[in-house]
């Protein structure tokens, strides 16, 4: 049996942070409180303890986008992300053609097959096509031309291919065919997901009895209350806040969610309910000034501009260069947030949407995904399935 003892941590539970020992046996947490000895030990010098960070959307990171679909691309993302915490994460595509999104999705398979580092990425989440190109603000950075109406045979032909691999589908749920959309991933097992979308608050509340049950990048592509010539709306996000079983994603980098927005969903949500995201994109984990966002060959042109990702127009932004533990220390260090709540949020809230299973908290018998950080919260540590990764 293969032991680690982590000594002398800050260990950031769910309801407090307390000053002690963890013990990890075969890749899984045994004991908090252990006082004995180890194979192998760590001193964390009163350092915090976490867990293990959880990325439910990201696009990629290290130079490499999961749309250049190979395992290589795949594997390169994850490694990278790795480094800065995210030990479990959902490789996301962008809305593109079928060919290529069957592309990313025999990627993603062949990369589960032979890759060391396939524990990490438990199932997929496809950001599209299914948008409303109504306007810039709804389609970001996903390619206009690429967006088109929920249509079955389609999804029956991915479903085929990604053989039970996708986690979450994201669609506008104002499309006509957003019900079909919705019954075919209950019915798959899939979190369905408002993104990108001009709804009202009537139509997105018709997509949440139909079966959304979460919003993308909360705030960002989705309607708010507005006024429309001589009548005043509401949107996504209201039918949202109404709604207690809805759950909703934040891009934590600082620049996409201003602190007041980021303190009212938590108020109202709940921190349980409240998932932290990088949308990082193939620049993140690098010190590019540009590139791709989707794959190098049909992926948008992006520029990074005072530490955020923006078309080169600057009419959007476009993803992010975030890595989550920036998304750690814009929480805790910039907004405010106590690090108990941005641990659930990075983590607890995360594993939760995505229904992953001895993940997102240190408690007996969860996987040794562990990160250790310093008090300006800076990676000391990274920990999956109870082995040291730097």
């Amino acid at each position: 049996m293969k032991t680690l003892l982590i000594k002398n941590a800050n260990v950031v539970l769910p309801n407090e942070v307390r000053l002690t020992n963890v013990l990890i046996e075969d890749g899984k947490i045994t004991s908090i409180g252990y006082d004995g000895k180890a194979e192998k030990e760590i001193d964390a010098k009163g350092n915090y303890l976490l867990a293990g960070f959880v990325d439910i959307h990201v696009h990629g990171g290290g130079g490499a986008d999961f749309m250049d679909a190979t395992p290589e691309a795949f594997e390169t993302v994850v490694k990278a992300h790795l480094k800065c915490g995210t030990t479990t994460l959902l490789p996301t595509a962008m809305s593109a053609t079928e060919s290529d999104l069957n592309d990313f999705l025999n990627a993603f398979k062949e990369f589960k097959n032979k890759s060391e580092y396939s524990a990490l990425t438990p199932g997929v989440h496809l950001e599209g096509p299914y948008f409303s190109g109504a306007n810039a603000k709804s389609s970001g950075a996903q390619p206009r031309g690429l967006l088109r109406l929920p249509d079955e045979s389609e999804m029956d032909r991915l479903l085929k291919v990604a053989d039970g691999g996708i986690i979450r589908w994201d669609a506008a749920p104002e499309l006509q065919g957003s019900d079909m959309f919705a019954r075919k991933c209950l019915e798959n097992g899939i979190v369905c997901s408002i993104a990108h979308s001009v709804a009202t608050s009537e139509e997105a509340q018709e997509g949440i009895d139909n079966g959304f049950s979460h919003v993308t990048h909360f705030y960002n592509a989705v309607t708010t209350y507005r006024k429309e010539g001589q009548k005043v709306l509401a949107g996504v996000v209201e039918a949202a806040y109404l709604n207690d079983n809805v759950t909703v994603e934040l891009i934590c980098d600082g620049r996409h969610i201003p602190r007041d927005i980021l303190r009212l969903a938590l108020k109202i949500k709940g921190a349980d309910k409240v998932s932290a995201i990088t949308d990082g994109m193939r620049i993140s984990c690098t010190d590019m000034q540009g590139g791709k966002l989707g794959s190098l060959k049909n992926g948008t042109d992006v520029i990074v501009d005072d530490t955020v990702a923006k078309l080169p127009d600057m009419s959007s932004y476009a993803g992010s260069i975030a890595t989550m533990d920036r998304c750690l220390r814009v929480l805790c260090k910039d907004y405010g947030i106590d690090i108990v709540t941005a641990s659930k949020m990075l983590s607890l809230a995360p594993a939760k949407h995505i229904n992953a299973k001895n993940i997102g908290e240190i408690k007996l018998g969860y996987n040794a995904d562990l990160v250790i950080v310093n008090t300006d919260f800076e990676i000391v540590n990274v920990i999956k399935n109870g082995i040291i990764q730097n």
